[in-house]
């Protein structure tokens, strides 16, 4: 056996088969952690992808400040799509996903799982444990958000569904709006304005005894019966009316002073306004186009003074203008301004929405949501564009329960086209007949061409159309087909708080 064990051990044949086989070990030791490793990153960044997903989709859906189960089982929807189940064979994985305790504003997430190895377990190492973390905050910023709200005769009405009226739906559903934003972030600033609109605008309070026109002419017309008893409404021509004639001075004022009789029409609360001519157009003692082209001239410029009559706005008689068959004044706009609270918003939604009459002129409610949200406007100093060096956003809502429609025979902020053709002829008082198809569609024009150029002003437009015929002109209105909503009635308030989602930006923040 001695002799055997050393001639063995002299023997050198095969030495190199034992040579390899010893190799064979640490190299496949280093293949197989690589391949292991390479599958383990991978699954890391899905793990990593699906637990962001869940993050953002969580901070999305939470109103305000509000963590509830409903916003934890829509982050977990997200991070189970995103992983599914059995990807890469991973076990054991888990999500938590929760408010920040130090941040309102944010959630905090994080994922972990254990995934297999393919090649390593034939060394003992059967898995490999992974872990990620993620956040999502919502930077709002700083937004102004304009409201332009339909106050016309069918918000009176129950929308096809039935129920309450169309206008306690808005009063309601706009609520959701401010919960959706109201999310208690110091760092930013969310501020709200409100036009409401019908035939007019209620805007004198928001503009300057400068930019009223005095004098001011309106239609004059009379009745005329012949023998047999037939009678009709003729044009007698146009009458001018100073401030010190005015039913404003008259009717409720008493002075003898013109600029003070101007200052109690702009804010005894009655501050409809008739539409100045075009830019370009002059007054031309009442007789002037309002053209369907609007420019950036037509929303920002002033006039220069008192007598600047070309660039200055009508004031809204009904009692001193003749020749038409109805009339319409909404409630006073509200320029931007913050609501520290849902009540005080509520109260403001109530004193804008307190007066339902008249009929759906959409383009003058926009060209006003656009003139008192401009940064170089009538109200450039109560608009900046930064804030602390941070950019202030500006966002227009538009809502409405109806198409545009325009009658000769209203008196609207253009007048009454029956006498005076400022919309559909050449602006000179005289009688005419356009039918409201014509009238109509010189309004959707205006309407369009205000929407474009809001929107080449970088504001951004919602609209939300509640229980209405589909008309392409609002949802063209709108920054995009994800920014127009429509509403049967009984989901208005997820709609707004859709809108308020949406304003704001989400990130990342790891």
């Amino acid at each position: 056996m001695k002799k055997f064990l050393t001639n063995l051990g002299r023997d050198t044949q095969g030495n190199a088969l034992m040579l390899l086989a010893a190799g064979l070990i640490p190299i496949t030791m280093m293949i197989g952690s690589g391949v292991d490793a390479s599958i383990a990153y991978t699954t890391r960044a899905q793990l990593q992808n699906a637990c962001d997903a869940g993050a953002l989709a969580g901070r999305l859906a939470m109103i305000g400040d509000e963590w509830t189960d409903d916003t934890e089982e829509e982050a977990r929807k997200f991070f189970d799509f995103n992983f599914p189940s059995g990807t890469n064979g991973v076990d054991d994985v888990s999500f938590e996903i929760d408010q920040d305790p130090d941040d309102s504003a944010q959630v905090i997430g994080t994922a972990t799982g254990s995934v297999p190895t393919t090649l390593m377990f034939i060394f003992g190492f059967d898995s490999m444990d992974l872990s990620v973390s993620c956040d999502a905050k919502r930077d709002l910023g700083h937004n102004d958000v304009m409201l332009v709200l339909d106050m016309t005769s069918s918000m009176l009405n129950p929308p096809t569904i039935g129920g309450d009226p169309k206008i306690d739906r808005l009063r309601t559903g706009v609520m959701g709006l401010y919960r959706a934003l109201d999310d208690g972030n110091p760092l930013s600033e969310t501020r709200f304005a409100f036009v409401p609109y019908s035939q007019t605008v209620n805007v004198a309070r928001q503009l300057t005894n400068q930019d009223i026109v005095r004098p001011q002419h309106f239609v004059d017309v009379e009745r005329v019966c012949d023998t047999n008893g037939n009678c009709a409404t003729q044009l007698v021509g146009s009458k001018e009316v100073g401030p010190r004639d005015s039913y404003y001075n008259n009717g409720q004022n008493g002075s003898a002073n013109a600029n003070a009789i101007i200052q109690g029409f702009r804010t005894q609360g009655d501050g409809c306004i008739e539409e100045r001519p075009s830019y370009g157009e002059s007054y031309n003692d009442g007789e002037f186009v309002i053209k369907t082209t609007v420019t950036i001239e037509d929303i920002n410029e002033k006039p220069r003074n008192a007598t600047d009559e070309d660039l200055q706005f009508g004031r809204y008689e009904a009692p001193t203008q003749e020749g038409y068959v109805w009339d319409a004044c909404v409630s006073e706009s509200k320029g931007f301004a913050e609501y520290d609270s849902e009540s005080a918003f509520e109260t403001a939604v109530g004193e804008v929405t307190a007066r339902v009459s008249g009929g759906t002129y959409s383009d003058i409610g926009m060209l006003w949501g656009v003139r008192l949200s401009s940064r170089d406007g009538f109200l450039a100093s109560n608009n900046p564009n930064r804030k602390n060096d941070v950019p202030v956003n500006v966002h227009i809502i538009f809502f409405t329960d109806g198409m545009i429609y325009g009658s000769k025979d209203h008196y609207s902020a253009y007048g009454v086209e029956r006498w005076q053709n400022r919309l559909t002829g050449d602006g000179t008082f005289s009688p005419s007949n356009p039918s409201w198809q014509q009238v109509t569609a010189k309004l959707k024009e205006r309407f369009s061409n205000v929407c474009t150029l809001a929107k080449s002003m970088g504001m951004t437009i919602w609209v939300v159309a509640l229980d209405t015929t589909y008309d392409p002109v609002n949802e063209a209105c709108a920054t995009s087909s994800a920014h127009f909503f429509e509403s049967d009635g009984d989901d208005l308030e997820d709609k707004f708080t859709e809108i308020g989602q949406g304003i704001g930006n989400l990130r990342l923040t790891r």
